[in-house]
């Protein structure tokens, strides 16, 4: 083991506000510090780059390595998860017999263009790039990647990474997602659903709901998927759920809509956090969600 203890800093992002929370590498739990974004301009790219400029912490954050010998200090890195209501994320599905990075990067951009009819040159495009099965892509503003890379720059972090809620929590859990079936991804008002079919991402949708759903909202959304889906009747005997993410609204039913379901939920102890509003508390939990143990 290293006898460096290296400081590790979450951001966590939404269109409402932003928080930083500092601590050890796998421990990052206190809140350093918090900006939230007009109210009468939330939703705005431009306004949560603002917002993030502003981000001061008010000491620095650095790590030494921690003998009596040396003063060598070294760079905290940055992970930042934003709200998947910031990003796009979509399915692409490779051409046959593609080779090299080039060609699926090419598809993933016509992909992007054909489900938002625009150019991709104003987002950051990034993946999990595979020749062979269809793979997630992810496109963040590229306005909002560089305010971010700012503030790591003016605090002197190495920027690590950069992330929606969604890529955070697929990598966190891969092992635990169903071959059949969907993961479902909430955090606040926000809900990614990621259908799955024989080991393999088949449809993607990210919704904004209009408040905290019950039970039975979220049955008829699940029902809606199915029919968005068009699951084959002899494949639903191997459907299962898994909920994931910090909304208040996570079921915890056995059986919701006929399908084996479970929740793992990703709420975490904040200190510091009781004063931060509702929308910075979720900045929060979407800052845990980039960190490395549940």
């Amino acid at each position: 083991m290293s006898r460096f203890q290296g400081k590790r800093v979450l951001l966590g992002c939404t269109a409402e506000g932003a928080v930083l929370l500092a601590g050890q590498a796998a421990t990052a739990r206190d809140v350093l510090a918090w900006v939230a974004v007009d109210p009468s301009q939330s939703g705005s790219v431009a306004a949560l780059c603002g917002a993030v400029a502003e981000l001061k912490p008010e000491k620095p954050v650095s790590a030494t390595n921690g003998t009596n010998t040396t003063n060598t200090t070294i760079r905290a890195s940055l992970s930042v998860t934003v709200d998947d209501g910031l990003a796009r994320s979509f399915i692409v599905t490779p051409p046959s017999g593609a080779q090299g990075l080039a060609e699926l990067r090419a598809s993933a951009a016509a992909r992007f263009t054909a489900l938002y009819g625009e150019s991709g040159e104003a987002w950051l495009l990034a993946a999990d790039w595979q020749a062979t099965a269809p793979f997630i892509a992810c496109a963040l503003p590229r306005p909002l990647y560089q305010a971010l890379d700012g503030l790591a720059q003016m605090s002197g972090w190495r920027l690590e990474s950069v992330r929606p809620a969604l890529a955070h929590v697929w990598n966190r859990l891969r092992a635990s997602i169903p071959d059949d079936g969907w993961l479902i991804v909430g955090f606040g008002q926000t809900l990614t659903l990621v259908h799955t079919a024989k080991a393999q991402v088949a449809g993607l949708r990210t919704v904004r709901l209009p408040g905290a759903p019950d039970l039975p909202e979220l049955v008829t959304l699940l029902e809606q998927e199915h029919l968005r889906a068009q699951v084959p009747g002899e494949a639903h005997d191997r459907q299962a759920l898994l909920w994931t993410g910090a909304a208040d609204w996570l079921p915890v039913a056995p059986t919701i809509a006929g399908l084996t379901s479970r929740a793992l939920p990703l709420r975490a102890h904040l200190r510091s956090a009781g004063d931060l509003s509702e929308p910075c508390q979720l900045a929060c939990h979407l800052a845990l969600a980039g960190s490395v143990t549940r």
